[in-house]
Formats: C-alpha cells, sequence, structure tokens
C-alpha cells in the first residue's frame, strides 16, 4: 500500500501543479489572443478612419464655393468634381442637388437616372438629408441603394448660402451629396481584407451599435468581438473583431504545461510507486524465502498492471510521448506518435528514425538526443515532423532515462504541437510590422496616461524617439494654442463615449506646430476596465495648406494677387454695414483701360498680363490700407473707398488714379501708355445694395467713355434710363439675329468720268417688327460694343451672296458690291475664312466683292489690319478705306497698306464747291490718294455742283442721293434689271456736261 501511496501522492502533487500551470496557459494564450485583436483592430481603425477621411470630405471645397457663390457654373462644377474623384478613387460621384433635387451628377455616365431625383420621394435618403439640414453639418447615411444601381455610402453636405456671399441670397440652398464606393472604403480601410480578423462594421447611417451592418463579417458580433468605435459625419461606426480560426478555447488537459507536468507526474509517481515496492519486494524476499514464488507472481502481476496503467495514460495522452535508446532504436512510443508517423508500434519499435522519418528531420531529433545525453539534463527543443497534412513545429521536452548505477541507457521525450501558436506569433508580429510601417502616428499610454509605445511615423512626424516620451504623458506636445474647454470635452467624450476624433494642433520637438487629425480610442479588457488609450493621428499640414490655396483661388485674382469679383462684393457687404453703423459714406469706383486692348493684341498676351499686374501696382499706391482694390476680368478693375463724408470726397482719389495710369508703362515687350475711364457711385446716394452700386457705377463708367476716356463721371439717374434702354436694345438684337431681322439695301455707284454704273454698296437695315426700320446709327454702335456686329456681319455677307448669285444666274451685270466690316470682325473673328467659305459657298467671282474698313479699325492694331488686307486681296477681292479723312491714320503707314480704294467721306462732300476749307480738304484728299497709287470713291454726292467738282478734281467714281438713294433688294434688281440691254450689257451713262441731270 505504501509504494501506491507514494506514487499517489506524487502525481496527485504533479496533477495539482499542471492544472495550475494549464490554467494559467489557457488563461495567458486567450489574453495574448484579445491582445494581438486589439492591436490589429486599433490598425484597422486607423486605416479606415484615413480611407474614410480622404474618401469622404474631398468636396469640401465644391461645399465652400457654393456657400459663398451659390449656384455655380456646370463646367466649374464638372472641373472640380472630376479632380477630386481622380485623387479619391473612392468616390463613385459627387451629386449636385439645389432644393434637394439632384440636376448635376459627376460623373454623368451610367448614372443618368438620378438627375432630377427628389430626394423627398425615397423617405430612406430623405431622412438623412432632412438630419443634415437640421444640423447644419455633414451627415452620413447608408450603404443605400442608388438609383442608378449599386450600393454606397454618401456624406449628405448641407449648403447654406452665407449672408454675406456673391450670390445675393441668404438661408439652406441644397445639399451635395459625395457617394462612396462602400466596397472599396472597407477594402482600402482593412476590414474586408484582413488577413488575421474577421471584422464586421455595424452603425447604418452613422447610428453606432445600434444601427444596421454597414459591411464585413455579420456573425462577428455574436463571437464575444473586441469593439472599437470610428467616428463618421453626423454619427459612429462600431467595428468589431475576432481572430481568424476563433478565440483559442484551450482545455487544461490541451496545455502543453499540464501534459508535461502529467507524463512528468506519472513517470515519477510510477517510478516513485515501482522503487518502493521493488525495495518493499526485496525486503520481503530476504524477509520471507518461503512466499518467494507467491510474492514474485505479485511483483509481477503489479508490475504488468503498473505497465498496462502506464501504457494507457501514455496512449491517452494528447502529446507524442516516445523512448529511444543509446543507438537510436525505438523502444516505446504511444498513439499520437503512432498518428503522427502514420505507422503502428509494431511497425516502428526497434527501428532507427531514419527509417520512418525524412532524412533530415530524423538528423535534428537524434542531434538533440546526443545533446540530451552529453548534459546529461532535461532539455526543450523546438523540432519538426511531418504529419499527414504536413510540416508540423512541435515543443519538445526529452531527458535521460538512467539504470540503477546512474547510466543513462535510453532518452525520454515528450512533444506537443505548437504549430498553430507559432502561426498566431507570426500573425503578432505581422501586425506589429503594418503599426511600424503605417504612414499615421500611433501611441499606446496605460490607463494612467503614461506613453508605454509609439511607432516610427510617431517619430517621424513629432521627432521625439520612442525613449524620450516612454514614461511622459502625451501632453508633452501641447502647443498651447486650445483652452481648457477643448480638453475637457475631449476627455469627456472619451470617458462616456469611450472614443473622440477630431483636428488639433500640436508642436513638435522642434517646437513647429502643426496640425493633425487624431483620434484616440480607450482599449477594454473583458471585465469592461480600461487597459489603454490608443492615438492614431496624421500630420494634415498639407492638406491645410490645400485648403487655404484653394481659399485664395476663389477670393483673389491669380495674375494680379488682387480680390476678385467674389471677395470684392464681401467686402463691399462689410463697407456697407460699417457706413450704416457709423453713418459713414462709400465709394465704389469701376474703372476700364482705355487701350489695353491694343497692347494686348499688338504685342501679345504676356505683355498685357504684365500691364495688368504694374496697372494693379499703380493702383494700390493710390489707396488707402482701409480701402479695397480688386479686379473683376480682362481690364476692368474696382476700388472701394471706405468712410467718407461726402461722395465727393473720393475726387482726390479719382485724380490721382488718372494721373498714375496715364504714366508709360515700361514692360518686356516695350513701352506702353493707356488711361482709364472711371465710373464713380457712393452709398447710399446712388443705391443700397451691392449689386445696385456696382450696376450704377458701371452705367457712370460707360458714360465716362463717351466723354472722351481718360476722365470720370459720378452717377446720375438717367444713367440707370439709358442703361436699360442699351439692354433693351442689345437683347433686341439677339432676337434679330437669331430670327433674322436684317435686311440688305445697295446704293449704286458710278464713274465720275463717263457715268457708268460700276457697281453698289451694301447697306444694312433692321426691320423691328415693333418699331419699323431703324438706321444703322441707332444699333451698330451697340452691336460693336457688344460683339454682336460679328454674328451680324456674317448675316449680311451670306445675304450679299445669295442675291449676288441670284443675280448673276439671271444675266445681270452687278458690278462690284461694297460690304461694310467693323472693327470686331477683324479684331475678335476669323473674318477671312468666313470671306473664303461665302465665296465659296455661292461660287462667286471674287471682283464681284469689296471690302470696306474704316481707317480707325486699321489704326487701332496697325499689323493684324495690314495681315488681314493682305490676306482678303490673296483671295482676289479689293479692298476699300472707308470714311477716310475722319481717322487718325497716318499718312506715311497708309501707302503700305495694301488697298486699292480710298472713300472721301461725306462730311467733306457735303459743303463742296462752296466751303473753301472743304474745297480744299477734297483737293488735297483726291491728289494725294492718287499719287499713292489708290481710287477714289466720294460719298454723299447730292447735287451736280458737287459732282462736277469733283470731277474736276479727278475724284474717279461718286455715290449719293444725285445717282440713286438706297433700296431694298427687290427693287435694286428691278433696277438693275430696267438698265440693262436685251443683250444683258449695261448701258447706264450718266451725261457729263454741265446740263446733265442724275438718273
Amino acid at each position: 500500500m505504501l509504494p501506491w501511496l507514494v506514487g499517489m501522492a506524487v502525481l496527485i502533487a504533479g496533477l495539482s501543479v499542471g492544472i495550475a500551470l494549464g490554467r494559467l496557459d489557457a488563461a495567458r494564450k486567450l489574453s495574448d489572443a484579445r491582445s494581438r485583436t486589439i492591436a490589429e483592430l486599433a490598425v484597422v481603425q486607423a486605416e479606415l478612419d484615413g480611407v474614410m477621411k480622404e474618401a469622404l470630405s474631398g468636396a469640401e471645397g465644391i461645399v465652400h464655393l457654393v456657400q459663398h457663390q451659390g449656384d455655380i457654373p456646370q463646367e466649374l462644377f464638372d472641373a472640380m468634381a472630376e479632380q477630386i474623384i481622380r485623387n479619391h478613387p473612392q468616390i463613385r460621384n459627387i451629386a449636385y442637388a439645389p432644393g434637394n433635387v439632384i440636376t448635376r451628377l459627376y460623373p454623368l455616365a451610367g448614372n443618368e437616372k438620378a438627375l432630377g431625383l427628389d430626394y423627398r420621394t425615397i423617405p430612406e435618403q430623405w431622412r438623412t438629408v432632412e438630419r443634415a439640414m437640421t444640423s447644419g453639418t455633414p451627415v452620413l447615411s447608408g450603404p443605400v441603394p442608388l438609383v442608378q444601381g449599386g450600393s454606397a455610402v454618401i456624406v449628405r453636405a448641407p449648403v447654406v448660402l452665407s449672408s454675406t456671399g456673391t450670390s445675393g441670397r441668404r438661408g439652406y440652398w441644397g445639399v451635395i451629396s459625395i457617394v462612396g464606393d462602400i466596397d472599396r472604403i472597407l477594402s482600402d480601410g482593412g476590414v474586408t481584407s484582413s488577413a488575421a480578423l474577421h471584422i464586421g462594421v455595424r452603425g447604418k447611417d452613422g447610428e453606432g451599435a445600434a444601427g444596421g451592418l454597414v459591411g464585413g463579417d455579420a456573425a462577428v458580433f455574436a463571437d464575444d468581438p473586441v469593439v472599437t468605435k470610428l467616428g463618421v459625419p453626423g454619427g459612429e461606426w462600431t467595428l468589431a473583431a475576432t481572430p481568424i480560426g476563433g478565440w483559442p478555447r484551450l482545455a487544461i488537459i490541451e496545455s502543453q504545461y499540464f501534459l508535461a507536468a502529467l507524463a512528468n507526474s506519472l513517470l515519477l509517481g510510477l517510478l516513485a510507486a515501482m522503487l518502493v515496492a521493488r525495495h518493499r519486494e526485496l525486503h520481503e524476499r530476504h524477509g520471507l524465502l518461503e512466499t518467494e514464488s507467491q510474492e514474485r507472481q505479485r511483483a509481477e502481476r503489479a508490475l504488468r498492471d503498473s505497465k498496462n496503467t502506464l501504457q494507457a495514460i501514455v496512449d491517452n495522452a494528447p502529446a507524442l510521448m516516445y523512448m529511444f535508446d543509446l543507438e537510436g532504436r525505438l523502444l516505446l512510443c504511444n498513439r499520437p506518435f503512432e498518428s503522427m508517423v502514420g505507422r503502428s508500434s509494431d511497425e516502428l519499435l526497434g527501428r532507427t528514425r531514419e527509417e520512418f522519418l525524412p532524412r533530415h528531420i530524423a538528423w535534428q531529433h537524434r542531434a538533440n538526443d546526443r545533446e540530451v545525453l552529453e548534459l546529461g539534463r532535461m532539455c526543450e527543443f523546438e523540432e519538426r515532423g511531418l504529419d499527414a497534412d504536413g510540416v508540423h513545429t512541435y515543443l519538445t521536452t526529452k531527458c535521460p532515462l538512467r539504470d540503477e548505477s546512474g547510466q543513462a541507457i535510453a532518452v525520454i521525450g515528450m512533444s506537443t504541437d505548437i504549430t498553430q501558436r507559432k502561426a498566431s506569433e507570426e500573425a503578432l508580429r505581422l501586425a506589429s510590422t503594418v503599426v511600424e510601417c503605417t504612414a499615421d502616428g500611433v501611441v499606446v499610454t496605460d490607463p494612467a496616461g503614461l506613453i508605454i509605445a509609439t511607432n516610427p511615423a510617431f517619430t517621424e512626424i513629432t521627432g521625439y524617439t520612442a525613449e524620450e516620451v516612454r514614461g511622459k504623458r502625451p501632453n508633452i506636445l501641447k502647443s498651447d494654442r486650445h483652452e481648457a474647454d477643448f480638453y475637457q470635452t475631449l476627455w469627456s467624450s472619451i470617458t462616456t463615449a469611450g472614443d473622440w476624433q477630431g483636428e488639433i494642433w500640436n508642436r513638435r520637438k522642434s517646437g513647429e506646430i502643426f496640425p493633425e487629425w487624431l483620434t484616440i480610442s480607450a482599449v477594454r479588457n473583458a471585465d469592461g476596465s480600461i487597459c489603454n488609450y490608443v492615438g492614431v493621428f496624421s500630420d494634415i499640414s498639407a492638406i491645410k495648406r490645400s485648403q487655404e490655396d484653394l481659399e485664395r483661388l476663389a477670393h483673389f485674382d491669380p495674375l494680379t494677387g488682387l480680390p476678385n469679383r467674389v471677395l470684392f462684393q464681401d467686402r463691399m457687404q462689410h463697407a456697407i454695414d460699417r457706413g450704416d453703423r457709423y453713418r459713414h459714406k462709400i465709394g465704389v469706383l469701376l474703372l476700364d483701360l482705355d487701350g489695353f486692348k491694343t497692347i494686348n493684341d499688338s504685342l501679345g498676351h504676356p505683355v498685357g498680363d504684365q500691364l495688368l499686374q504694374l496697372v494693379a501696382a499703380r493702383l494700390n499706391t493710390c489707396v488707402r490700407v482701409e480701402d479695397t482694390v480688386a479686379r473683376l476680368g480682362g481690364d476692368e478693375f474696382a476700388v472701394i473707398l471706405s468712410e467718407l463724408s461726402e461722395g465727393t470726397d473720393a475726387v482726390e482719389v479719382i485724380r490721382r488714379i488718372l494721373s498714375v495710369i496715364q504714366v508709360p508703362f515700361e514692360m518686356t515687350g516695350g513701352n506702353g501708355m493707356v488711361t482709364t475711364s472711371i465710373g464713380v457711385a457712393v452709398y447710399p446716394d446712388d443705391g443700397h445694395s451691392v449689386t445696385e452700386l456696382i450696376r450704377n457705377a458701371d452705367a457712370a463708367m460707360y458714360e465716362a467713355k463717351g466723354a472722351g476716356r481718360n476722365t470720370y463721371r459720378f452717377y446720375q439717374r438717367n444713367m440707370t434710363q439709358e442703361a436699360q434702354s442699351r439692354l433693351h436694345l442689345e437683347n433686341a438684337l439677339r432676337r434679330a439675329i437669331e430670327k433674322r431681322e436684317f435686311e440688305v439695301w445697295f446704293q449704286p455707284q458710278f464713274s465720275l468720268a463717263d457715268g457708268a454704273y460700276l457697281g453698289a454698296e451694301a447697306l444694312i437695315r433692321w426691320r423691328d417688327p415693333e418699331r419699323g426700320l431703324i438706321p444703322p446709327i441707332e444699333f451698330i454702335p451697340l452691336a460693336e460694343r457688344s460683339g454682336l456686329i460679328i454674328p451680324i456681319g456674317e448675316q449680311v455677307l451670306e445675304m450679299v451672296g445669295e442675291a449676288a448669285r441670284r443675280w448673276l444666274d439671271a444675266g445681270l451685270s452687278v458690278g462690284r458690291l461694297g460690304v461694310n466690316v467693323a472693327g470686331p470682325q477683324i479684331e475678335r473673328s476669323d473674318f477671312v475664312a468666313v470671306l473664303r467659305r461665302v465665296t465659296s459657298q455661292w461660287n462667286l467671282p471674287p471682283t464681284v466683292l469689296e471690302i470696306e474698313i474704316t481707317e480707325t479699325v486699321i489704326m487701332e492694331n496697325p499689323d493684324h489690319g495690314r495681315r488681314v488686307l493682305h490676306e482678303i486681296q490673296a483671295l482676289g477681292i479689293t479692298t476699300a478705306i472707308d470714311d477716310f479723312g475722319t481717322g487718325y491714320s497716318s499718312l506715311a503707314y497708309l501707302k503700305k497698306l495694301p488697298i486699292d480704294t480710298i472713300k472721301l467721306d461725306r462730311a467733306f462732300v457735303k459743303d463742296v464747291p462752296d466751303h473753301p476749307w472743304d474745297v480744299a480738304i477734297s483737293r488735297a484728299a483726291i491728289a494725294l490718294s492718287h499719287n499713292l497709287g489708290f481710287k477714289v470713291i466720294a460719298e454723299g454726292i447730292e447735287t451736280e455742283a458737287q459732282r462736277r467738282f469733283l470731277h474736276e478734281e479727278g475724284c474717279d467714281e461718286g455715290q449719293g442721293y444725285l445717282f440713286a438713294r438706297p433700296m431694298p433688294v427687290q427693287d435694286f434688281e428691278a433696277w438693275l434689271r430696267a438698265r440693262a440691254t436685251p443683250t444683258g450689257t449695261v448701258r447706264s451713262q450718266l451725261a457729263v456736261s454741265d446740263g446733265a441731270s442724275a438718273p
């Protein structure tokens, strides 16, 4: 009995130790698994937060622009949306929804179904739009099904128009929706692509743990997951994670420590019992020789029973148990060993390892046996074994077995499969590598707030090494830019919600203050107590600079650096508000440069840009610091003069501006000189709103230009009526172009030598359905200023070409038909291309047309004008200078122009031969033109005396009421037919004697 009591005592003691070690091992493995999962989930949280922030905050620039400007042009919206989606591939599209109705989408392709969608008709989407309207902040919704197919998360950014914006409106405008690819976001954020975790995200529509599934593995939430929170616009998401393969649920009997203790206990207990029993047997054998046979049988039976018991225990142990002799032959093994090798013990006993294991594995095991024998004590090794499913790693404990003399006779081993544990350790190492390699800074503190770990990105961003901050509090980064209330709110959020996310300013080791986007999360143990705080942050200095650049682009002119129209109107409103408060007057000056276009076209746009920069610099020298100089566009500038006692106080500044602008500018392409016309409106005398003041100043500027330029005009009430009349006339002109209300009349031209018909001048008339026939003098100047003369001129050319073709086909001799061309047609359009198209379309001989251009148009841009005249003559079409003598042309330059005819203006014809000055001018002009090789035609001949004088002075041709009035197309055609002979030749001869009369 005593041996067994000793054995049982040893076994019970060993089992107690094994149970304690097994429980500690199971608890340690579960704790290790949860710690690894927490660390890995923190990485995923940081990555997902970064992806969400990058993907769904890109469109803030569009929201800010609409807040200040109201509706923006389609082209600007498309350009900004295209850049945002290119930089943030997680965004599927951006929707522009004034009044909660989608009117624009980018990209439109594939999303056409969503155009015109009213959010109020889809309750699921309207709920989040209404939340955004109520809160005034962006709200995330989804995942939601899309009208155009698929599902996505959507950030609803409400737009409330700024009271100081340029739209003139305020209040709720609508919503900008940023549609994110939820699958791409979850994949890029590591939720669905994690190799170590099953992750689920809950919080549909930002409702956190109470919300529906957002994505990932829904089953995670039922498996005691590690949970953390992620702030999203208007709410939060809950992230839950479990390891792939589940939590380690290690039974005590599965612990390698328990098994090792159990095996050792069994071995020691059995050995102890056997030794005690053997000793007792020997003692009894010596004492009772007579019972030797009986005792031997009992001892053999006990030994057999013990061996069977030992074999049963060994066979049922979860670890591999085996014994090899000194020659490496297998003496003992259990069933797990048999399973590993894939053979029975009968096949294995007496064989060496090389006979049933791969050679390299057998050599490793034999080398470990030799080490145990050499050291003479128990040793631990990591060994490899070949299982049916591949190579496994085992934790092996080996010790020498000695005989009664203490000599080693064998090696006993016990091996536990640690393949899964090694894989878990590798996963933990990988998670640690991810934290080490992420671009976001990571800092981990203990519950007391002392730093225990950081990653390399922390050092790169802050400048502090891990050794410098370990054991210190994160407030070493404090920038002192936030009040105490800010930090109280931060920690209150962490205490109540478990996390905090937002923008914060911190200080680097160098002393530099920088902005960062920070997420702080509390990590809790299974019992709910806080074990760590994890902070993940990124340096958003570059994002801040981009926002500042975008803000500057939205409010400042990139060429001159002056405020643009948006900022000008905002400052104007601010000046009005201050004027109301302090009873001051405000001067609004609108300036337009006179002569800028000539410099820009002749010297090139780079020189023109340099001139605008120099003008901006001079304007700034003329005003006070509290005043504003802005560029509204093109060569138009504006000035706000604040705090005036009277409107006339602005005169001193105006005169200073006129003086400095007219001083020649030194530029890269040469010197240039411009002047400026200034219109002035005074608040509150001339208007009470920004729009009204700018409109009235513009009307005054128009009057200043009409007064001869390089001057200024204060606004008068009648200017508004004149501006409205011009606007009405311009709208009527646009309608006339669309409805083709213009007509071409023709006035014949004759040879003053023999009275022969030579051709006609095409004259435009406008037949307005309300006012009837309108002469050119009433609409041509406005058409030229507005640029409408370009489409009008094209219509005139087409009508002349069509009529000429019809008359030529009818066999009528039309001579040459002169067509007047205005300055904008030469400067702003490809007039020669239009002329070429018309002659080709109507198959006209080039001799049928003559192009008439005023000398003023030519001299405003001589090089360009000369080039156009050369191109016209290259088509075989003749050219003429119209209204000669009324401009400011240089005779020296005029002789270099490719022209055929000079048209003497009617102003010099009407008083000849009675007025000596006109006689002298006409005589000189005719003689000069002939000397330069030009033909001369006189306009406005109304009397026989005028015709006779001009003929005697050598004038070649003439036109006027003396010969024929301008005629509509039908009347002119009838006139041509009446003057034609049956053979089709013209017989329009005028008597040239003194008694001749007009035809």
